[in-house]
């Protein structure tokens, strides 16, 4: 499987929304949340991504230019409380149209 269908699929899951404890848009829809990370490896990823290991996850998403904004207080970093955001300048909610110019590094 193409790596790029991994974008497509994670689009798929913030529009549908089935998760919103564990991954949901930001307020204005330019970024995307994950919470508690080992909960998201274990439940959402081997459904919808065929692993569980959340840094195969970050890779895949730091391969297409996503960054990370980093969310966490200080000295409450864990996988349970740690709220991981991620933003790409053409990774947009309500726009599907944009996913094709999302290029791997």
């Amino acid at each position: 499987m193409e790596k790029k269908v991994t974008l497509f699929f994670l689009f798929s899951i913030l529009q549908e929304c089935p998760y919103p404890d564990l991954i949901t848009w930001n307020e204005s829809g330019n970024s995307f949340f994950v919470f508690n990370a080992k909960r998201f490896a274990h439940e959402v990823l081997p459904t919808h991504f065929k692993h569980s290991n959340f840094s195969s996850f970050v890779r895949l998403l730091n391969m297409y230019g996503f960054h990370k904004i980093n969310k966490s207080a200080r000295g409450q970093r864990n996988s349970e409380t740690e709220i991981w955001e991620f933003s790409h300048q053409k990774f947009l909610r309500n726009r599907a149209d944009l996913l094709t110019g999302i290029k791997r590094k």
